[in-house]
This record gives structure tokens, C-alpha cells and sequence, in this order.
């Protein structure tokens, strides 16, 4: 088992291994800082073809050399090959469509060609009728590649152990 199937499999059994929020986010965040409009525009497009189950759309929100990192040991994923494997299990995590996020809290900053942001709020994925809700952090890195936003480096966490409620 190379790295790469390690890590797939170390994540397979987290439900609904997601990685970033859907479309929903904090108006507050946005009244307390505008600049982040950018990233968070580019974290909302991420979201959407992550919930859509859409590798493509994920895939052209990164960049060529774009790195994720999970939670648990190991879980870090660089490349496309890598990204692409990773994300086609996160998909199995949940339904076509069925995630959204509710982002309470953002931090960050942006520059002319690169910016960071930090994110905070709840999950809430189903799988096969079965609803679940569990809080994650998102943080990311991203540049402009050609005038066009692009994340460079994400990293999320789930507390998949404590706080999940099923609904």
C-alpha cells in the first residue's frame, strides 16, 4: 500500500470527509471584513463542485502545485493525482448536493496577488437519507493565477467524535 492508499483508506471511514463548506456563510464575517470577498468567493465555488460531486470544477479552483491537509496524521494530499483520488472518496462521504455549510467566523487578509483566510462554523452532509451535523475549521491560501483566485494550500478539520447530532 503506497502513501496515497494509506491515506485513503485512514479517511474513508470519517463520514462525509469534507474539506471545505458549501454556500451559506456569516453575514457578520463579510460586514466585519470585505476585503475577503475574493477568497471567499473562490472557497464558495470550491464548495459548490465539492457538493455537486464535480472533480472538475474542484480541480479548477487549485492550483497546479495545490497541497490539502486533513485532520488525522497523514492526511495530506499534494498534486492533482493526489487531490483528485482523495476528493473522489470524500464524495462517496455524502449525497450528490446534500452538504451545506454555515461559516459563523472568518478571519484573514488579502494582497494584490495572494491572501489567506481562516473560517469557522457547522457541516451539515446526508447520506442515504441520514442527516448529520458536526463543526469544521477551514483555512486556505490562495493566489492569482492569470487575474483568476486559486488555492494554493487548504487545511481542514472535523470534530467527527464529539458534536455530531444527528438530525
Amino acid at each position: 500500500m503506497n502513501r496515497r492508499e494509506a491515506i485513503l483508506a485512514g479517511v474513508a471511514g470519517i463520514a462525509g470527509a469534507v474539506t471545505a463548506p458549501s454556500t451559506a456563510r456569516a453575514q457578520e464575517s463579510a460586514a466585519e471584513n470585505p476585503e475577503l470577498d475574493p477568497l471567499r468567493a473562490l472557497l464558495d465555488s470550491y464548495d459548490e463542485a465539492f457538493t455537486n460531486h464535480d472533480l472538475d470544477g474542484v480541480m479548477a479552483t487549485l492550483s497546479e502545485k495545490a497541497a490539502i491537509m486533513g485532520t488525522g496524521p497523514g492526511e495530506i494530499w499534494e498534486g492533482p493525482d493526489e487531490i483528485k483520488a482523495a476528493h473522489q472518496r470524500f464524495f462517496e462521504g455524502f449525497d450528490y448536493g446534500e452538504q451545506n455549510f454555515d461559516y459563523e467566523y472568518s478571519i484573514g487578509e488579502v494582497k494584490p496577488d495572494t491572501g489567506w483566510m481562516m473560517t469557522s462554523g457547522n457541516v451539515t452532509i446526508k447520506k442515504e437519507g441520514k442527516e448529520l451535523t458536526f463543526p469544521v475549521n477551514v483555512s486556505l491560501t490562495a493566489a492569482k493565477n492569470g487575474g483568476k483566485w486559486v488555492i494554493t494550500t487548504m487545511h481542514f478539520s472535523l470534530l467527527t467524535d464529539q458534536g455530531i447530532n444527528e438530525s
